[in-house]
């Protein structure tokens, strides 16, 4: 073989691997930015669902694994509300907003009651042992922008459950100072937060 002949071989060759790596950069690149806008779908789709998730497990990939397979999974569970129920609720919550003015603390249990009762009639909850974090998760793998709502709703109105029973065992004059301006916004801002829930699931 000639020199000219080994000469064009290598040349050929080395031809060959280079194509060969530029196909493989220019498609890890391309899965790679795929990936990327996948994720970033997903981070709107799911908004802080998907950030607690994946710093849960640690993961992106694994974050957006398990929430498309919670919601795939509460979607075959859960069933809307008849109109008979759509409207026997919205009478639940009128009362709601109209005991509010007049007894804050007694609203806000019963707005937690109505979506507890939402959550259960649509199936969310799925039997009567399933955990409140499992209930939790299941709302926010469906919707995800009241997720945050629901949670915060919830350890808000443990608070408020939590100050009326010391204030009941003081029986003192401070007790009633206690419903500062700032006591009332707080009331206030939970039966917003569970009204953005009550929104949501009562008809979605």
């Amino acid at each position: 073989m000639s020199g000219t002949m080994l000469g064009i071989i290598i040349a050929a060759v080395v031809a060959v691997i280079v194509i060969v790596l530029i196909i493989f950069l220019v498609s890890r690149r391309s899965r790679a930015r795929r990936e990327e806008q996948q994720r970033e779908r997903t981070r709107e789709e799911f908004g802080s669902e998907y950030e607690r998730t994946a710093q849960k497990r640690g993961s992106e990939h694994d974050a957006e694994k398990e929430l498309r397979e919670r919601r795939a999974s509460v979607e075959r569970q859960v069933e809307p509300l008849s109109e008979e129920s759509q409207g026997r609720y919205e009478e639940q919550w009128a009362e709601v907003e109209r005991i509010f003015v007049d007894n804050p603390t007694r609203s806000i249990e019963m707005a937690d009651r109505t979506v507890s009762d939402i959550l259960s009639e649509r199936k969310f909850v799925a039997s009567a042992s399933q955990s409140d974090e499992e209930t939790e998760k299941g709302l926010a793998a469906m919707h995800p922008e009241v997720a945050d709502d629901y949670r915060e709703a919830r350890r808000m109105r443990a608070g408020v459950v939590a100050r009326g029973a010391e204030s009941s065992g003081e029986g003192s004059e401070e007790s009633s100072e206690g419903n500062s301006d700032e006591n009332t916004e707080e009331l206030r801002r939970t039966i917003q937060r569970y009204r953005a829930v009550y929104e949501k699931i009562v008809r979605g």
